[in-house]
């Protein structure tokens, strides 16, 4: 999206602006009917401006205004720049003759979003470019602090997320944080903002390089959460839960510890939302299986729409990525692989495949001797023992760097004179002779 734009509309008469609104929206309607309905609002625009004052002609310019914007249908039949040109118009009449705090202006500014935005209908798809650029000059044209802005905002945010067009946005989730803090809008409204942007980039039809995103804006939405302890703790703990819960949908999200740093994940409490974060985060399969086989976490799963099979997947490759970092420049046997994953292990060569392109290790499989040898694995948390794990490899490398420069510097050392083959010879050529 663009700066503000300001509107400015040029010396014609509303009955001129008129003229040309429905020009193009008469299109819209039955063919007998275009005409009259057009000519109709012609005289009424006439008769606005013909008024004595200015003050005189704003109920019926008003009146003129709303029946152009309820004429308004969506995307009607024209070109681009017809199209943005008639919504650009009738935004500026609703500027010239609504304030911005007036019920009818946002009853009028939210019939537009909706026929031009609506994620729903059967044409979300058609035509899309035209509408996010009719949105977004209808957003840049409202004030930094209306609160019409988040209207706006979202259903720019449902079209895009529905049409995989999310890129349309890069710029804009960007600016989030700070419009949100412009917006004169309640914190439950900024808090539920957050949690449609982070779950419009995990939709099907988004593309993979928008999980970070995804993350970025759980973790935000969190710590926004942390920040308003004004909330009610049920509408806390509700959307805590739901970020939490969608974070481990993640298909491509392995690393989570940063959550349970932020304070209203942590007060869940003994939520078993939490339990089962902390299991992805520091433990096992056999953890997770214990978890699931709770009355707690099959009611959970439920709730929360997570898929148990996923969940086994993704603890799976974690477990692997941690048996891989035990073993780094070092080989793991299928074998091991196997009963780590509790698999066949004809199954471990595909697990391993999956493993590196999740890219949590690097390596090399080898069917000969039936091994991965690991070049370099993922830690989930890195706490005491890796770093403990960390010192004891930088140890190692540091008498493997000290013996390689011993074994440089006797290469590079200049050989004694008595063993230098030059020498040899001249000393038996100087050597007397026998009488």
């Amino acid at each position: 999206m663009r700066s503000d734009l300001v509107a400015v509309l040029s010396e014609s008469t509303l009955r001129e602006y008129a003229d040309e609104c429905t020009l193009l929206l008469s299109r819209a309607f039955p063919e007998e009917q275009r005409v009259d309905w057009a000519e109709a609002l012609s005289k009424e625009a006439a008769q606005a401006d013909e008024a004595a004052d200015a003050e005189a002609a704003k109920p019926k310019a008003r009146e003129v205004v709303t029946k152009l914007v309820q004429s308004a249908t969506g995307v009607v039949d024209g070109t681009d720049r017809e199209v943005e040109g008639v919504y650009n118009l009738l935004m500026a009449l609703l500027l010239q003759y609504f304030d911005e705090d007036d019920a009818q202006f946002q009853d009028l500014v939210g019939h537009l979003v909706q026929v031009v935005g609506d994620a729903q209908s059967s044409t979300a798809m058609e035509r899309s470019v035209i509408k996010y650029r009719v949105l977004a000059n209808i957003f840049n044209m409202l004030s930094s602090t209306s609160a019409l802005r988040l209207a706006v905002f979202e259903a720019l945010l449902a079209l895009a997320s529905v049409n995989g067009d999310m890129d349309f946005l890069e710029m804009a989730l960007k600016s989030l944080p700070t419009w949100l803090a412009q917006w004169n809008v309640s914190i439950e409204q900024k808090s539920a903002c957050l949690g449609r942007v982070a779950e419009a980039l995990q939709t099907t039809d988004c593309r993979l390089e928008h999980i970070d995103k995804a993350y970025e804006f759980e973790l935000l939405h969190l710590r926004f959460l942390s920040a308003e302890p004004s909330l009610p703790q049920e509408l806390r703990h509700s959307a805590a839960e739901k970020a939490v819960a969608n974070v481990l949908r993640l298909p491509k999200l392995f690393e989570m510890e940063e959550l349970l740093q932020v304070p209203v994940t942590m007060e869940l409490g003994t939520a078993p939302v939490l339990a089962l974060l902390k299991v992805f985060v520091s433990g096992t399969r056999a953890d997770l299986e214990q978890w699931l086989a709770s009355s707690e976490g099959a009611s959970t799963l439920q709730r929360l729409a997570l898929d148990e099979n996923d969940l086994r997947h993704k603890m799976r490759l974690l477990d692997l990525a941690s048996l891989c970092a035990q073993s780094v420049s070092a080989e793991v046997s299928y074998k091991d692989i196997a009963q780590v994953l509790d698999v066949n292990v004809d199954d471990v060569e595909s697990w391993v495949i999956d493993v590196i392109r999740a890219g949590l290790v690097s390596g090399k499989l080898s069917q000969v001797s039936q091994s991965f040898r690991v070049y370099r694995s993922t830690y989930r948390t890195f706490d005491h023992a890796q770093w403990a794990s960390l010192e004891q490899r930088l140890t190692q490398w540091q008498s493997s760097i000290q013996t390689l420069l011993q074994t440089m510097e006797q290469a590079c050392a200049p050989m004694p004179q008595a063993l230098k083959p030059d020498s040899t010879k001249e000393a038996s050529a100087e050597a007397p002779t026998a009488a």
